[in-house]
């Protein structure tokens, strides 16, 4: 009769621990949710520089590692040096699960100051246009505060979904 007490209680005993375990999770649970909410897409960005990166704009996918976030924009270093702008990103994949909330120096700088500097230094880029807006290469005859000048084109800036060159401005 003793050892059914026993094992009756030690049940009791293991029941009440789970409970207590499982309410344990849920109030952890409920702290992470707030801690996330609190959290923004650029915090995550800046986490993962440094890190490896897959970015998707429009139906196409660009990986390399991060090495820059500007002022709406998203620089990849991988065969090309990659301008994302944030606004066109879909989806983006790194296995960091950092978020850095301090802005970097030069993170006001953006596509324009990445148009600029690559400019300067003569270097041939594509620009692949939002939508269905397909791409141009070549060197830039000028670049304005929210605007191109490419190929005999004006591109406005907000037009632009990504460009390519084969530096990184930023380095």
């Amino acid at each position: 009769m003793d050892d059914r007490i026993e094992a009756l209680l030690s049940d009791v005993e293991a029941m009440h621990a789970s409970r207590e375990a499982h309410a344990r999770r849920g109030e952890l649970s409920d702290e992470v949710a707030v801690h996330a909410a609190q959290r923004t897409l650029l915090e995550r960005m800046r986490g993962a520089i440094g890190q490896p990166v897959q970015v998707v704009v429009a139906a196409r996918e660009i990986s390399g590692t991060a090495v820059f976030l500007g002022d709406g924009i998203f620089v990849i270093a991988g065969i090309e040096a990659t301008i994302v702008t944030i606004g066109w990103i879909r989806e983006i994949r790194t296995r960091s699960r950092r978020h850095r909330y301090e802005t970097g120096p030069l993170e006001r700088l953006g596509m324009a100051s990445a148009l600029r500097r690559l400019a300067s230094d003569h270097e041939e880029i594509s620009l692949e246009l939002a939508g269905e807006g397909g791409a141009i290469r070549g060197r830039s005859d000028m670049v304005a505060s929210d605007y191109i000048e490419i190929s005999g084109r004006i591109i406005p800036h907000r037009s632009i979904a990504l460009v390519q060159a084969r530096v990184n401005p930023f380095a």
